[in-house]
């Protein structure tokens, strides 16, 4: 058993340098571009905007943590940034269902079918199914396999759930690498879908996948102290988990 847990360990030790080199060493041609010219393109812009928005909000939610010697408001930071891009992928949604009725009346009505109706269907169903994974999370709506997780104390579930948070931690941090590694070999050729006659470049929506990543992540964390707050019987993390465990 130790033998495994060193193992794991050393897995999970290796994903960190992958995460590291991936995200800080690898990026200087991406971040380079964008010092230079921030205002050339929307979505260079876009993505430091995301990662900004990321980086201020754990450190508004530790700074005010530590001020008011409570992790609870790290917890509320972070829920509220997952929660403002599960908001957009809801309403990206309701643009789906527009561009497919456009599409339907273009093509079986007007009889001129577009060229985009099909690019931007899988683009605005992928984006928004990144932007909700977070949030899922944090509603527990999941789908989750288990044979007595709904017969046992909310102390046991958040053991259940911590061991579960813990071995997922590293592989969404394999994954946020990979992903960042997808994407920038897409922006830095400039790649293209190949899919229609629009052919439009393909990297902003391989970006949102980083993007669904690095929200899933964030939540993780958030979801890891949430069970550790509870083992130590704080009140009102267990008012908050027992709302959502049930």
């Amino acid at each position: 058993m130790l033998e495994g847990f060193g193992k794991f360990l050393d897995f999970s030790g290796r994903i960190l340098v992958y995460f590291w080199t991936s995200f800080f060493q690898d990026t200087g041609t991406f971040f380079k571009i964008v010092a230079e010219a921030p205002f050339s393109s929307i979505f260079e812009l876009l993505v430091v905007l995301f990662f900004t928005g990321a980086g201020l909000t754990m450190l508004v939610g530790i700074v005010r943590s530590i001020a008011r010697f409570s992790v609870i408001y790290l917890i509320h930071a972070v829920e509220n940034y997952t929660r403002f891009f599960a908001w957009i992928g809801a309403w990206g949604f309701t643009l789906l269902m527009m561009a497919m009725v456009f599409e339907v009346i273009s093509r079986y009505f007007l009889g001129a079918p577009t060229k985009w109706a099909f690019e931007v269907a899988y683009m605005l169903m992928g984006t928004s199914f990144m932007f909700g994974i977070a949030y899922c999370m944090q509603m527990r709506r999941h789908v989750r396999v288990d044979f007595f997780y709904d017969s046992v104390g909310l102390k046991t579930r958040s053991i259940i759930d911590l061991f579960g948070f813990l071995i997922l931690l590293p592989m969404i941090l394999w994954l946020c690498a990979g992903l960042w590694d997808y994407f920038h070999q897409a922006y830095r050729v400039n790649e293209l879908s190949g899919e229609s006659a629009w052919n439009p470049i393909i990297w902003p929506f391989k970006f949102t996948f980083v993007m669904g990543l690095i929200l899933l992540l964030m939540q993780t964390v958030v979801e890891v102290i949430k069970c550790i707050l509870v083992l130590l019987e704080n009140k009102e993390s267990e008012i908050d988990a027992k709302e959502r465990l049930t």
